[in-house]
């Protein structure tokens, strides 16, 4: 018998090259920490994340209540939601500083968002009495317009930055929203299904919000990796 057979445990020299190296605790990948990709998978996984979600639909949902701060709150919801993700520190106090610095020079675009809004809503009824002419094509019109100013919305959202300009944010997220189509379908989409929930139950509206920064995040990642 072989010198090999008799110590099984040796291994042989085409092995090594084929087994991995032994990597110590506490040294490389495990030493920088999860990558912020795996951030929804790992700091409380799925269920971590809803409540993260709920969690922020609360908070925009209470600085919402003045409507015309409902921008602001939604941008201080999505850097929250970023925030997390990327395993950065996010305490509410960061939500709330974050809302303080989106507040400052919004009121213009804030006002005239709602007002637009309230525009087309008030043309979808009055089509739908049939007073208007063509009432058919003025409802979908003024539904489309409205959805679109909405995605609008929460890309810009989704852009801000501290010191940011809001207009050079809403006219960049204008931009993206005719560039990136595919990511503007998604985003209809999440607002479709936010209002079925709310449909179906009236007092999860104050989910929507977590629900609706959680999926702008997500498409605009998607957006830089495509």
């Amino acid at each position: 018998m072989t010198a090999s057979a008799d110590r099984p445990d040796e291994p042989h020299p085409d092995d090594t090259a084929r087994r991995p190296t032994d990597v110590p605790a506490g040294t490389g990948d495990d030493e920088a920490g999860p990558r912020p990709d795996d951030r929804a998978l790992l700091g409380g996984g799925r269920v971590g994340l809803f409540g993260e979600a709920l969690t922020v639909g609360l908070a925009v949902s209470v600085l919402s209540l003045p409507v015309v701060t409902a921008l602001p709150a939604l941008a201080a919801g999505v850097a929250h939601v970023r925030r997390h993700l990327s395993g950065r520190p996010d305490t509410l106090r960061d939500l709330w500083d974050d809302f303080r610095a989106a507040c400052r020079g919004v009121w213009l675009v804030a006002v005239g968002s709602v007002a637009l809004l309230l525009l087309l809503a008030f043309n979808y009824s009055l089509a739908g009495t049939g007073v208007l002419p063509g009432g058919t094509g003025v409802r979908v019109v003024s539904a489309a317009a409205a959805v679109s100013l909405l995605v609008a919305l929460l890309r810009a959202a989704a852009g801000w930055a501290p010191g940011a300009s809001w207009r050079i944010v809403l006219r960049d997220a204008s931009r993206r929203t005719g560039d990136d189509l595919a990511g503007s379908g998604l985003l209809v989409l999440a607002l479709a299904l936010c209002g079925v929930i709310v449909w179906m139950l009236p007092p999860l509206v104050v989910v929507v919000p977590g629900l609706l920064a959680l999926a702008t995040v997500a498409v605009e990642h998607r957006a830089l990796h495509h």
